[in-house]
């Protein structure tokens, strides 16, 4: 008896710490070298459950997680990540990123290490153009194609393709309205006749178009059933037509469904640049915090929930 109530109290005490670190994170009263320790600790559990102590029992973790996806929609984040991600004010998306608005990991193979705090921003503007050209490059994009860019973001890539390419014809599919209008205006400003923008849901989708290239960037993670998501693009691309898939992903834990689509080439990236692309974001962030809140509150309506956000 005595250790069943010593364990609920241990249990009790434990929810109340828990809720009131929540409340903290929310808050924003948790410092950043606090938070990335929590970060860690929770990565490390993650890996410690991942790694199992025989091929066999690895093996079977795999399978078992890739039946589980084929039971699942293809997505059940979208309308979550919509409110989140893709409907906050471009204003403050203009905070973070470069001046080409690339919202995914950059390319900092090559910069200049001495030079990264005397000018962050044109640093951060050489390693989103280094990581748009290494995409044309490992895509094999030709000038003349047709190109079908998936969550297309604010249309770094798709204006990228026709300004190296002015051939190329490029179709970006975004459902955030901010993300729409930011590259129509992008687009009118600088003549770019060659990109069309639809806004539509990915996973839900139609349409009788077939392209050479098809481009899904930071688009599969948000996915869950891969069978279904990539039986739907192969109807999208011609017959010799390619997709190019960029994804965060662990060295050990990948997986891959090829009923629909056939690897071509597997390439990496070293998961560095997308860690030093996660430090400018929050250098700028931190730089610009009271803006960025005015920012938020202003879109939400509500100076609480605009705290939470930027936290």
């Amino acid at each position: 008896m005595g250790g069943t109530n010593c364990e609920t109290k241990a249990s009790r005490r434990k929810r109340a710490e828990v809720t009131e670190l929540l409340r903290k994170l929310g808050l924003g009263l948790i410092p950043d070298e606090e938070l990335r320790s929590l970060i860690r600790v929770q990565v490390e559990r993650r890996l410690q459950w991942g790694y199992k102590p025989t091929f066999e029992q690895q093996f079977a973790q795999l399978v078992q997680f890739a039946h589980s996806l084929k039971q699942r929609a293809i997505s059940l984040e979208a309308e979550v990540l919509e409110s989140q991600v893709y409907e906050i004010p471009n204003s403050f998306m203009k905070l973070l990123h470069g001046s080409s608005m690339k919202a995914s990991t950059t390319n900092c193979q090559g910069i200049r290490k001495n030079s990264l705090f005397s000018n962050l921003d044109s640093i951060k503007d050489e390693a989103e153009i280094a990581m748009l050209e290494l995409y044309c490059e490992r895509s094999q994009i030709r000038n003349g194609d047709r190109v079908l860019d998936l969550g297309c973001g604010f249309g770094a890539l798709a204006t990228y393709i026709v300004c190296k390419y002015p051939n190329c014809q490029v179709t970006g599919v975004t459902n955030s309205t901010f993300q729409k209008e930011f590259i129509e205006e992008q687009c009118k400003k600088d003549n770019l006749v060659n990109v069309e923008v639809m806004l539509a849901d990915v996973t839900t989708y139609e349409m009788d178009r077939e392209f050479d290239r098809v481009m899904a960037i930071s688009v599969i993670e948000h996915m869950k059933n891969y069978e279904l998501l990539l039986k739907k693009i192969s109807k999208w691309m011609k017959q010799d037509g390619l997709l190019f898939i960029d994804h965060i992903c662990h060295k050990a834990f990948a997986y891959q469904f090829e009923d629909d689509i056939s690897i071509v080439n597997h390439l990496a990236v070293n998961g560095k640049h997308y860690s030093r692309t996660n430090e400018e974001w929050l250098k700028k962030l931190d730089g610009n915090a009271d803006v960025a809140r005015a920012i938020l509150e202003g879109s939400i309506g509500s100076k609480e929930e605009g705290m939470k956000m930027l936290n």
